[in-house]
């Protein structure tokens, strides 16, 4: 453009916002080029005046009059920087957002000025999707990091404050008359928690609908009626605010009730924002009802162990007893090998024993074990004898047509003259027993026998040691022998490796020796996975009594 004569045709207003005119053809095509573009452009003579502005000029700045120097009340943020002698300026008049920024031309100033608020607008939707999506990716992250159903209920009111809400109430389902509940009051308070009575929670019907399933959807509560939930209740969203309530849903039914209080203009994201809190709300339940899941799971497991788990190893005179049980890592706790000493029934000193490997792993192993377990039990009332034991005990698995079996060592230790103790073995199927003699010997008693529960009419091996004071004899199961690990992770740590250590035992008590057999293994594993272990460990003793057990 040519240099600005400042002398204008007409007004903008009598252009009719088009902007100022001059009379030679340069300065009117000029003048038609810059009336196309989508700046504003604002041109002022060295006084200040305006002296030529294009068309949309008179639609951001109406009060704009040429030959006038723009100033705050006519032009806003425009009228600021000139008087201000900016070069530049951002600022919201008349439900736009404009900037601009000032060029020297010879003895003028030209303002190129944009309207932004479209670009804000969308960069401002975008910064809050961002902030949404982050938020429920940390929400996913943060819920799925523990199982723990108490610490999963205080992340989601932690979350939920002040992402979503200024403060948050969680009402957990009722069970037995009442209801758990988690609250966070206001952003960086501690979370609190208690229980709620039923009868309480009966006076909020909205969270009755939510908690059943009836109301799905996140809807405004009256902040009044939470008032029913006395110490429980989330602090009054005061004048302006609002209280939302919503399902968090679960598997097959909700796994909780969320209340969301939002005081009146405060930042953040708004709790009425139904998107991303029913995507929360999503997430939320989810992790309620896995982490709620996973605790009935783990309480069942837990009872059921109990149950499975050996007994304590009884206290007799003229012997020591020890044992040792490790069950296979990844079968959370249960296993299929086991051990069982009883005191003799048939009115005698001594005790009654049994080791034995069910063939499988995990709960179905572990199940069968308990049953095999019990059978001994019951059959020792009315038989004594240990190879009659397992052909009655062959005979009932087979009925039970499981398709299972097992190896089993059975027999009896009693206390003889000298402070010796005779042991009468009978096997199936089972790893020889090594007997440690007072010198270190150890020797190996091959009971031999088919296993227990595979066929009909099978033949079952016996055996008799007598072990000398202070020696005894080892019960072991095929997870001590086949053990992989050592220096190369893939060895097996083996029946001779196993009698090597045992001979260091020499005059070691029982306990100390089924506990340092476990411990070698361990070592040896350095921490692979390994199978059930089992060791059980029966010495003469006449001076003391006593049994130690190890169970890891």
């Amino acid at each position: 453009m040519g240099p600005v004569t400042g002398r204008p045709a007409r007004s903008p207003a009598e252009h009719g916002g088009a902007g100022e005119t001059w009379g030679s053809p340069g300065a009117k095509l000029a003048g038609a080029l810059l009336d196309l573009v989508d700046q504003a452009v604002v041109v002022c003579d060295a006084s200040g005046a305006v002296c030529w502005c294009n068309g949309l000029t008179g639609i951001y700045f109406p009060g704009l009059r040429p030959g006038l120097a723009p100033d705050p009340a006519t032009a806003g943020p425009l009228g600021q920087a000139v008087v201000a002698s900016a070069a530049r300026f951002d600022a919201d008049f008349l439900g736009r957002r404009l900037t601009g920024r000032r060029s020297t031309v010879e003895d003028c100033s030209v303002w190129l000025v944009s309207d932004e608020t479209g670009i804000r607008r969308r960069e401002s939707e975008l910064r809050a999707e961002r902030s949404r999506a982050e938020f429920l990716s940390e929400a996913g992250r943060r819920l799925g990091a523990s199982l723990h159903h108490g610490r999963t209920a205080r992340s989601v009111v932690e979350l939920a404050v002040p992402a979503l809400a200024d403060a948050a109430l969680l009402v957990l389902p009722p069970r037995g008359g009442h209801a758990d509940w988690y609250r966070r009051a206001a952003p960086g308070a501690e979370t609190e928690s208690g229980t709620l009575p039923t009868s309480s929670l009966e006076r909020v019907p909205h969270l009755v609908r939510a908690l059943s399933g009836l109301w799905p959807r996140p809807a405004p509560c009256r902040p009044g009626v939470l008032r029913a939930l006395g110490e429980a209740a989330p602090p009054d969203p005061g004048v302006g605010g609002a209280s939302l309530v919503t399902a968090l849903p679960g598997s097959g039914a909700p796994a909780g009730a969320l209340v969301l209080v939002r005081s009146m203009g405060a930042g953040g994201s708004d709790a009425t924002d139904t998107a991303v809190v029913r995507d929360f709300a999503l997430r939320a339940g989810m992790a309620l009802s896995t982490a709620a899941l996973y605790a009935q799971q783990a309480h069942t497991a837990a009872v059921l162990q109990s149950g499975l788990d050996p007994a304590p190893l009884p206290e007799v005179p003229g012997m020591r007893l020890g044992a040792a049980y490790r069950p296979a890592p990844e079968q959370l706790g249960f296993g299929g090998d086991f051990y069982q000493v009883e005191p003799a029934r048939d009115g005698g000193r001594g005790v009654n024993f049994a080791l034995g490997d069910v063939c499988g792993k995990g709960v179905e192993a572990a199940v069968l074990a308990g049953q095999v377990r019990q059978s001994l039990q019951t059959l020792a009332l009315v038989e004594s004898r240990p190879l009659r034991l397992l052909e009655v005990l062959n005979q009932s698995l087979l009925e039970a047509d499981s398709g299972r079996f097992t190896s089993l060592v059975i027999g009896t230790a009693r206390p003889v003259a000298a402070g010796a103790l005779d042991v009468v073995l009978a096997g199936g199927g089972h790893l020889p027993p090594l007997v440690l003699r007072r010198d270190g010997a150890v020797e190996a008693v091959d009971v031999g026998g088919m296993l227990v529960g595979a066929l009909p009419g099978p033949e079952f091996g016996r055996a008799g040691v007598r072990l000398a004071r202070d020696e005894l004899i080892v019960l072991y199961s095929d997870g001590v022998t086949e053990a992989r690990g050592g220096p190369g992770g893939s060895e097996e740590y083996g029946a001779e490796r196993l009698a090597r250590d045992l001979a260091d035992c020499a005059g070691m008590p029982a306990g100390a020796v089924a506990e340092r057999i476990e411990l070698r293994v361990a070592g040896w594993l350095v921490g692979r996975a390994h199978d059930d272990i089992a060791v059980l460990t029966l010495q003469a003793s006449p001076d003391s009594s006593g049994a130690v057990g190890v169970q890891r």
